[in-house]
């Protein structure tokens, strides 16, 4: 194998080595990353299912102080759902990476996770009420 797929397949076991078992035999870490990822799956089902396929325009973002000021199409209201996914990957990680360093800094990044997705959720829950 070239180096470049050496180096990227290093990296993609060291992920799944024991310092991911590690990780996520935690109870609350599992716990948190798991009620955060069901979250994302059902925050996109929900925009799946309930959002309505059109091709007149919905509210994307909505301001309090200056009301609507984001239009586009049903496809890009799935940008939500996928900023969280984003965030769980990447805190994820995160997290995995600092399990054996500092425990608390993982927790606590682990529950940003998931508060993350439940702002997501408002936001999503919003988006729903406004474009009804």
């Amino acid at each position: 194998m070239p180096s470049g797929l050496q180096k990227l397949h290093k990296i993609i076991f060291s992920l799944f080595s024991t310092p991911m078992n590690e990780f996520l035999k935690d109870t609350m870490v599992k716990l948190l990353m798991i009620s955060a990822i069901l979250l994302n799956i059902g925050l996109f089902l929900f925009f799946y299912f309930f959002i309505k396929r059109s091709d007149i325009p919905i509210v994307l973002h909505y301001n309090v102080d200056w009301g609507v000021d984001y239009f586009g199409e049903v496809k890009n209201i799935f940008i939500l759902p996928l900023i969280g996914l984003i965030i769980f990957l990447l805190n994820g990680v995160l997290a995995l990476r600092l399990w054996f360093r500092m425990k608390s800094l993982a927790y606590f990044i682990a529950a940003i996770t998931l508060i993350s997705e439940i702002f997501l959720w408002l936001a999503g829950i919003a988006l729903y009420i406004i474009n009804s």
